[in-house]
């Protein structure tokens, strides 16, 4: 089995919710020994979706098709991580009353959001990192110094002078908790962040039902979040990357909201949103909510993804010239830039005196090459 036939048969299997006419067709893959288990596992853990795999196989009644130590050994996996995201859950809570109490009711954002927002049939199906918070802007560091007075520390230092080009303060740990925290003035780093500010999305936010007061994103905004964070972000649309995990979570907010009329409304980015559409789309094997307008683009795209997937060398070769071409238009547009405007002067120093920032942007190369 090849790692791309591993990535689809992954795809196929967390959709059988949506697509239940598939449930004989993985049966029937399974039962024909063209599945490479260890093929599966790497890919699946490598995306972190395996605890969603293992809960979506399980509810198809499929588990007993796999051999009993890989179940076993799922179902722990599941069951540790459903385990860290009750105590994370119950971090959020700690937080939230605490800000609660200073005058402050957070926004969560990602999968922190999605497991208070019960996207999930099982808090388990979700590998969550960090804990990323939005507040108003005027907010962020004293948000950040109530955590800190209360026992997190920030991972590295903060500049006040480089405010307006921060998008989130500097990750906060608390050695006694089991995830750190991120507190956001915007959800998109600069410049844009400026498609969808953070007035926006707090005018459009919605409560959570909890016994403190907090709140998400509305569906469409987490929808816009959702795709934007890895197709501008992470740069996955330039690589054409995929990402499973945002995958999986956009498709279940499709079950939700139509993903395609989120993007045609919000009209910004338009390409790059209807392009991971598209390959979400394919990944998944076609569930009838994730729908995609078809163009040139898109085909263009999903060929892109199929050569990265089924020729790993070539991958590899083309990653590596991508990375550099995009890192060094970069540099031309920032030193341009900073000729003229003084906010982006103020963020390429922000950069510059991190050393956090510096060191990892060395250690990209070196991933790279």
């Amino acid at each position: 089995m090849t790692y791309s036939e591993a990535l689809f048969f992954v795809g196929k299997c967390l959709s059988l919710k949506s697509v239940p006419d598939n449930t004989d067709d993985v049966r029937q893959t399974i039962r024909s020994g063209a599945v490479d288990w260890e093929q599966i596992v790497w890919v699946s853990t490598g995306q972190f979706v395996f605890s969603a795999l293992y809960l979506q196989l399980r509810r198809a009644g499929l588990l007993s098709e796999l051999p009993s130590d890989l179940v076993e050994y799922m179902k722990e996996f599941a069951d540790l991580n459903r385990e860290r995201n009750r105590k994370m859950i119950s971090q959020v809570v700690e937080i939230t009353k605490l800000l609660n109490e200073n005058g402050i009711t957070p926004v969560f954002l990602k999968g922190t959001a999605h497991l208070l927002d019960e996207l999930y049939e099982d808090i388990a199906e979700r590998q969550v990192g960090d804990i990323d918070i939005l507040v108003e802007e005027s907010e962020m560091v004293r948000v950040a110094e109530i955590l800190i007075d209360s026992g997190y520390t920030p991972m590295s230092e903060y500049d006040p002078r480089y405010f307006k080009t921060t998008k989130h303060y500097p990750r906060l740990q608390n050695y006694n908790q089991v995830a750190a925290v991120e507190i956001h003035r915007q959800i998109l780093g600069y410049p844009a962040y400026k498609s969808i500010d953070a007035k926006t999305l707090m005018e459009n936010r919605k409560i959570l039902d909890l016994p403190v007061t907090a709140f998400v994103l509305c569906d469409q905004h987490q929808i816009i979040h959702n795709i934007l964070h890895v197709q501008i972000s992470h740069d996955d649309f330039y690589y054409a990357r995929i990402n499973i995990r945002q995958s999986y979570d956009l498709y279940l907010l499709s079950l939700r909201v139509n993903p395609l009329d989120v993007v045609k409304s919000f009209g910004k980015y338009f390409n790059q949103m209807n392009c991971n559409l598209a390959i979400t789309n394919k990944i998944l094997h076609n569930p009838v909510t994730l729908n995609y307008a078809s163009n040139l683009q898109t085909n263009l795209y999903i060929d892109r993804i199929s050569r990265h997937i089924n020729h790993p060398k070539w991958n590899s070769f083309s990653h590596g010239i991508l990375f550099l071409l995009v890192r060094f238009s970069r540099y031309t547009l920032t030193l341009i830039r900073i000729t003229y405007d003084k906010k982006s002067r103020d963020f390429l120093f922000t950069l510059l005196n991190d050393p956090d920032w510096v060191r990892q942007h060395v250690k990209s190369y070196r991933e790279i090459f």
